[in-house]
């Protein structure tokens, strides 16, 4: 174990946890030769081990407590991510509350970075918008008759019929829909959405099946019966800046708060005693020269 912080020795275990996590970054696919891109990972790992080591000893130091109720909110968290009798309940929870208070420190250490201003927020946006590409997004209209308590499954297939019917001999589907429809607001014309994810499943299937112009018969959800029709596919494009804001804010406060904690790794290694001890060469014994081998030291 070569590298030592407080005379404390780095794990070769926790460099090689480091070296898995820091391998995932892509970025490293820049380096092309895999020996070199191997020898940069573990660099980088050996100091961020460094670097846990070293917090883990000043948080440990913090006399203030951790809550036993916190520490077993964690329990099954942990174990599940350690199966297999990896470790016994006591074990667990000692390495929860080293866990818990490394993560305090740090809080603290980055407390006071700056929240990103407006400004900044919108600066990021007007420079990189480009790069903010929205999914693909429908704009649909639906008819629908709900099951519930109030309305049977047979009053709404029989209400979903009349409407189908109405829209066979040429109705608008906008006047049916506010005529029959369980939801007639804005004649069942529905906010714009991506799929997946937004719609229930089945309805997303419907709407998948269609170009634009075209209308579905009658198909199910777990809400009841429906008709849908497609408007248009949006492709996509420039996302606006009310979809963007929140990431950019994410970002850049993880930016802020990253700043603080290399400003504040820095000034705790400037007062540790980090070095690194390579391991004693093997020294091999001397031989004498014999018939058999005929070389000495002395040669």
């Amino acid at each position: 174990m070569p590298w030592f912080v407080n005379d404390q020795p780095v794990p070769e275990e926790l460099i090689r946890q480091e070296e898995a996590l820091i391998a995932r970054h892509p970025g490293w696919l820049q380096i092309a030769d895999e020996a070199e891109r191997a020898r940069a990972i573990r660099k980088t790992a050996e100091q961020s081990a460094i670097d846990k080591v070293l917090i883990t000893q000043l948080a440990a130091a913090d006399p203030r407590p951790i809550d036993p109720q916190l520490i077993a909110q964690h329990l099954p968290r942990f174990l599940s991510a350690h199966p297999n009798g990896a470790f016994d309940a006591p074990t667990a929870c000692r390495a929860i509350e080293q866990e818990l208070r490394r993560d305090r420190f740090i809080q603290e250490m980055t407390a006071a970075a700056p929240e990103p201003t407006a400004e900044e927020i919108e600066a990021v946006y007007q420079k990189n918008g480009h790069n903010f590409l929205g999914p693909e997004r429908f704009h649909a209209s639906h008819i629908v008759k709900h099951v519930t308590d109030q309305q049977s499954e047979e009053q709404a297939e029989a209400g979903i019929a009349v409407a189908l019917a109405e829209l066979e001999r040429g109705e608008p589907f906008a006047e049916v829909a506010r005529r029959h429809s369980d939801c007639p607001d804005q004649a069942g014309e529905l906010p714009k959405f991506t799929i997946p994810g937004e719609m229930l499943e089945e309805f997303e299937e419907a709407i998948l099946a269609l170009e634009p112009g075209q209308r579905t018969g009658v198909f199910t959800t777990p809400l009841g019966f429906h008709i849908a029709v497609l408007h248009e596919k949006i492709p996509p494009g420039p996302a606006p800046f009310e979809d963007c804001l929140q990431d950019i804010q994410n970002v850049l406060a993880f930016q802020n708060r990253h700043a603080y904690y290399l400003r504040g790794i820095a000034e705790l290694r400037s007062r540790a005693d980090i070095r690194f001890a390579p391991d004693e060469p093997v020294t091999q014994p001397e031989q004498s020269a014999t018939p058999e081998n005929p070389t000495s030291a002395t040669s």
